[in-house]
C-alpha cells in the first residue's frame, strides 16, 4: 500500500469512530436519569385512570395566526395569534368491557347531549413531570380494527380546549 492509500485509510476509521463517539455522546447522560421521553417511560391517564389498552398518544397543536398589515407595505408587519386547536390520537389494544363506550368516554345516541369531557394527562414515570394534560378533552372519531393474525387494536380521536404541557412536579423537580 503507497503513503496516500494508508493515509486515506486511517482518516476513513478516524471519521466512522467520530461519528460512532458523536452517536453515542448525544444518548449518554451525565445524570443517573438521561433527559429523552420515550413512549416506554410515559404513563397515560384518562379521567385519572390509567388506560389500560393504550400503547401511544400523539398530538398536535396548532396555534393560528392572523398577518397584521400597514398600508403601503406588501409584508405584514406582525403576526398575532388567534386561535389554538388542539388534536390528538390514542392507539392501543382493545380490551372488551374497557372500551371508550363501556366507559361513557365517547358520546353515544344514548348521552350524546349530555357528554362530558374527559381529561388526558401523560407523565414520565421516572419523573413524574407532566408532558401533556387536557382536562376539556371530546372523543371525535374511533376506529377499531380486529384480524386474524393479531390482537383487536383501536384508535380513538380527539379534540381538546387547552392544553398544560412539559409542568415540572413541584415535589420532585427535574
Amino acid at each position: 500500500m503507497s503513503g496516500q492509500n494508508k493515509l486515506d485509510n486511517f482518516n476513513l476509521l478516524e471519521s466512522v469512530a467520530s461519528n460512532a463517539i458523536s452517536g453515542v455522546g448525544s444518548i449518554v447522560a451525565a445524570k443517573p436519569v438521561a433527559k429523552y421521553f420515550s413512549g416506554a417511560r410515559c404513563i397515560l391517564r384518562v379521567n385519572g385512570n390509567i388506560l389500560a389498552f393504550a400503547t401511544g398518544i400523539s398530538w398536535t397543536i396548532h396555534t393560528e395566526a392572523e398577518e397584521i398589515t400597514t398600508i403601503d407595505s406588501y409584508m405584514p408587519h406582525e403576526l398575532a395569534p388567534n386561535r389554538v386547536k388542539v388534536n390528538g390520537t390514542i392507539s392501543g389494544l382493545r380490551i372488551p368491557g374497557n372500551g371508550p363506550g363501556y366507559k361513557l368516554m365517547q358520546a353515544n345516541m344514548l348521552n350524546f347531549a349530555h357528554q362530558k369531557y374527559i381529561d388526558i394527562e401523560v407523565r414520565d414515570s421516572q419523573t413524574d413531570n407532566l408532558i401533556f394534560q387536557t382536562n376539556k378533552a371530546l372523543i371525535t372519531r374511533r376506529s377499531e380494527s380486529v384480524r386474524s393474525e393479531g390482537m383487536a387494536e383501536m384508535t380513538l380521536d380527539f379534540m381538546a380546549i387547552g392544553f398544560i404541557d412539559e409542568v415540572v412536579n413541584p415535589a420532585k423537580p427535574g
